[in-house]
């Protein structure tokens, strides 16, 4: 967690890269669009190298591997004086950016008892909230002096973690081939197929965010700054969110979660439609929130997908999602801007309801159709004294898979 928080204070300059491309390079928003959509094409083979590099080599050797490829195309983007060498960069990063994500989470995974993995989840997202809300200051300070001076710090972060990584984490163990094999089978899953596609919904939705915030706040006609503020207010309400997570994960079911989530989101981004000051602050606090309250459950749900060994080949599979939303945002939320920011976050804000309702009524369907068939498994059959309720069972919002997605809670 501290290799990531090291890191995480210099990853506020992704969501720049818009204005690195627009603003100083002078590139069209379409042409912006586009290099987007190709650095998102591009975390797809990142991340199944990174699992690929994690499964066969270790978890030290791929966070190594990711930090120091994202620390030179971080600073080919910020020194580079022009728009090719830029975009270069921007390319390589998205081949280099999701390289040290599936050792991440399956160390979480093989380290966490599985009732308590959506808190441990969103405890590494707040954890990373934490160095964003001094990421996001950072931010608001050298936006004032250089864009490329913020993907310049990005790179010395990610130098900074490779540092940690290499002396903090003990050395890899080489699995054998039966067991790599059986490790990738995992990811065929059709349950994690589905997942994954689920996933791929709300990964457009947060990638809009990351990609078109800036540029939403400049056509605004605010400054450049204050997309820092917003970033450094977003991560704080993450931080509190994380603590409802790990007071509610036994209590309310994944679904139930999700929904509140899907619900913070959609009213951020409908106060982000306003587009006057108060209106952004206010919405950046629900976004952020959102982000906790939906990342952590969604991750530990993929997890239980398959035992704690495979979790680097399954969160692997799960994490394709992002590379779909890293591509389908810029190609979505492009052309939505060009009608102005208003749109953009109405459109997105509907996005963000659609998905919450189908939570929502997925739940509803499952909770119908799983009691009376719970109710009838279980009369006459559990003996006295059973602590098995006869309809959570062992479909308690802690357990495996999908159908602790959709249990009674």
């Amino acid at each position: 967690m501290l290799i990531r928080v090291v890191n995480r204070l210099g990853a506020f300059a992704m969501g720049f890269l818009s204005l690195r491309l627009t603003h100083d390079l002078g590139a069209s928003l379409a042409l912006a669009g586009l290099v987007l959509a190709a650095f998102g094409a591009g975390t797809i083979p990142s991340r199944l190298l990174g699992g690929v590099l994690a499964t066969r080599f270790g978890a030290r050797t791929a966070m190594l591997a990711g930090l120091l490829a994202c620390a030179a195309a971080q600073a080919t983007i910020g020194l580079g004086r022009s728009l090719p060498v830029v975009v270069g960069g921007a390319l390589l990063l998205g081949l280099a950016y999701e390289l040290v994500e599936p050792a991440t989470q399956a160390l979480i995974a093989q380290s966490v008892p599985d009732e308590r993995r959506a808190s441990s989840y969103s405890l590494l997202w707040a954890a990373l909230a934490v160095a964003g809300v001094v990421a996001g200051l950072l931010a608001a300070v050298l936006t004032r002096w250089s864009l490329g001076a913020l993907f310049l710090a990005d790179a010395v972060t990610s130098l900074a973690a490779a540092v940690v990584v290499w002396r903090r984490l003990p050395a890899d163990r080489k699995p054998d081939r039966t067991e790599v094999r059986a490790a990738w089978c995992a990811v065929l899953s059709r349950r994690l197929a589905a997942w994954t596609a689920v996933g791929s919904g709300y990964a457009t939705l947060a990638m809009v965010v990351v990609f078109m915030l800036p540029l939403a706040v400049q056509a605004g006609g605010h400054p450049a700054a204050l997309t820092g503020w917003l970033l450094a207010t977003a991560a704080a309400a993450a931080i509190a969110a994380q603590r409802i997570v790990a007071r509610t994960e036994l209590s309310l079911t994944p679904a139930t979660t999700l929904a509140i989530g899907y619900a913070s989101l959609t009213v951020g981004l409908l106060c982000w439609a306003g587009g006057t000051v108060p209106e952004l602050v206010t919405g950046a606090a629900f976004e952020g929130a959102s982000g906790s309250l939906l990342l952590g459950t969604q991750q530990a749900i993929a997890s239980r997908l398959a035992p704690p060994r495979h979790a680097a080949t399954v969160l692997t599979g799960y994490g394709l999602s992002w590379g779909v939303g890293t591509v389908a945002a810029p190609l979505i939320g492009a052309p939505l801007l060009a009608h102005g920011a208003a749109t953009l976050w109405l459109v997105t804000a509907a996005g963000a309801a659609s998905l919450g309702l189908g939570t929502a009524l997925y739940q509803r369907m499952m909770l119908r159709h799983r009691a009376p068939r719970a109710a009838r498994g279980g009369r006459g059959r559990t003996p006295a004294g059973s602590a098995v309720h006869p309809v959570r069972g062992s479909d308690r919002p802690g357990s495996n898979g999908i159908s602790g997605f959709g249990a009674a809670g």
